[in-house]
């Protein structure tokens, strides 16, 4: 048996003489040399057509910037989610950058909140920032202003 080395199995630079050469790439015709293209190809192009100017293509639609790429419910309960855990206690105890937004009565202008990354990722409307808060009982929403509800003292940073 060519090629077999016992228990080594087939040996690759014998390979050839078990299955034969690699097949050869498939020829479409043609004559001295010269390469007819492929049957597939004829549809496509065909030599001698007229296929005129290029059209521009119509501009495509785009969503109004405050709407959602998911439904308006999930994206509150993700905006809810996500607000709340930045009031939240384990949050605040770490988070600097927060607490020196808020002013003396503990309060974070909803712009602020907006601007955040991960809000941002979800919508730029901060109509349906606070309305989606209104429910919360860790925030409380007034006058475009937000505050962790009830302890806010607790997080002040004195100036």
């Amino acid at each position: 048996m060519a090629g077999f080395h016992g228990r080594q199995g087939f040996h690759r630079r014998h390979a050839h003489r078990q299955w034969g050469p690699p097949p050869s790439p498939p020829h479409y015709g043609g004559f001295s040399g010269y390469a007819l293209p492929p049957p597939y190809l004829s549809t496509i192009y065909q030599p001698g057509w007229s296929y005129g100017p290029p059209q521009p293509m119509p501009p495509a639609p785009s969503p109004p910037p405050s709407t959602p790429r998911l439904g308006t419910e999930i994206v509150t309960l993700l905006l809810r989610t996500q607000i709340e855990y930045y009031f939240s206690e384990d949050n605040l105890a770490r988070n600097v950058h927060l607490k020196m937004q808020m002013d003396e009565e503990g309060w974070v202008s909803v712009h602020t909140i907006a601007s955040f990354p991960r809000v941002k990722r979800l919508t730029n409307d901060v109509v349906l920032i606070l309305r989606s808060l209104q429910p919360s009982p860790t925030v409380e929403v007034e006058d475009g202003k937000m505050r962790r509800r009830g302890t806010w003292k607790k997080w002040l940073i004195r100036r």
